[in-house]
Order: structure tokens, then sequence, then C-alpha cells
């Protein structure tokens, strides 16, 4: 580990999740690491493969850029966390998961600085998935009526491999096919599985597909 980084790290988040996820075996082993502050809240579980290395979650790391963190990051684990691969957190982000819900992050799965997601049930980030100032809510905090009857308060959100998310919000029940491109200011309610397989081009609010067969070049 570099000199810098040894003083950027927040040891006791990291020493905290590394208990969380595998005792003292994985406290010394340091599977997770936390830049910066991160208020934390840990009542659920956290789940890493059981070969994760040193580094496998980074949360706080400024990859994107230099700016300086706000300290507003935190963590309120009261669900379940999988993380099955390499996963890079942002600075100043968001993630919160309720008791009964489970969050599924996949292989070099990234999450940029300012995002926002949130689970009661499931969201699930297939691998090479990237958000970028992006929110996701898979409920809607509150029960609301259709045609007099409650409509369901939950539904899962799953984000296809390789999909981008572009300072977009992704709520409950959106499905986001691979290699698919979420613009800047779309909001998604629905699954877009069925509008094609692959690289969709979804915008607006609504959300819509505005191109089909679309690529994108990070």
């Amino acid at each position: 580990m570099k000199l810098s980084n040894i003083f950027r790290l927040n040891w006791i988040a990291t020493c905290r999740l590394n208990y969380q996820a595998g005792g003292w075996k994985a406290v010394f082993r340091m599977p997770v690491k936390v830049y910066g502050r991160l208020r934390l809240s840990l009542r659920g579980k956290l789940v890493l493969p059981e070969d994760a290395i040193r580094g496998t979650l980074i949360i706080g790391e400024p990859y994107e850029d230099h700016t300086v963190s706000a300290g507003k990051a935190q963590l309120v684990l009261d669900g379940e966390w999988r993380v099955q691969g390499i996963v890079r957190i942002g600075i100043d982000c968001f993630i919160g998961v309720r008791e009964g819900g489970v969050l599924l992050m996949s292989d070099r799965v990234l999450v940029g600085r300012d995002s926002e997601i949130r689970c009661s049930r499931s969201v699930t980030l297939e691998p090479n998935v990237v958000l970028a100032k992006a929110y996701l809510n898979d409920s809607t905090e509150h029960v609301m009526l259709q045609d007099g009857k409650p409509k369901p308060k939950c539904k899962p959100i799953a984000v296809g491999e390789g999909a981008l998310v572009l300072h977009a919000t992704l709520l409950g029940g959106a499905v986001i096919p691979p290699q698919s491109v979420v613009a800047a200011g779309s909001v998604c309610l629905r699954d877009y599985s069925n509008e094609g397989p692959s690289k969709l081009l979804l915008a607006g609010v609504p959300a819509a597909v505005k191109h089909r067969d679309y690529t994108y070049i990070l």
C-alpha cells in the first residue's frame, strides 16, 4: 500500500466493514477499504467472495477527479449487500439496504460520486455497470392507490451487464438491458427488455427508447 493511501484510509470504518464481512481474519486481509468520512449503520450483512483479495471493495476512492469530498458518504445496512467481484464506490455516495432487501453488485461495478442507492427488496447491478450521479430506489416509500387498490410498494431494479446510467433516476420495476445507456435527466419506471435485448439508448421522463443498437465508448 502506498504511504499516501495509508494516511488517507479511514481505519475505523475499514476495520468495522471487514469485521462485518468476515471477522478478524478479514480485518487482517482487508478486502474492504474505506477512504474519507463514512457514516455507518451496520445491522445487516455484507457478503464478499470467499477468495476476496485486498481492495476487492473500495468505498470513497476519488477515482473520477480530484474534487474535494463533501464528507456526506453514508452506508445504512439493515439487509444484505452482496459483492461478487471488484467494486468501486466513489466519494459522497449513499447506500441503504433495508431489512429483507438484497443489493447485489457484480464484478467491475463502478458507482460514481454523489450516487444514491436505496434498496428495500432487490437491486441488481450486473458486471461492468457504471452509475454516474445516479439515483436508484426500488420502493415508493409509501402506499399508492390505483382504482382504489394499493399498488405494490416495492419492485426490483435490474441493470444489465455493461449498462451506463448517467445522472438519471431508476425507480421500482426498472429493468435496463445489457450495454444500454440511460441519458442524463431520464427517469426509468419499467422493464425495457422487451424493447430489445441490448444496446438501447433510453431518454426522457418517463424514459423511452430513442435508439436501438446504440454503442458507446468510455
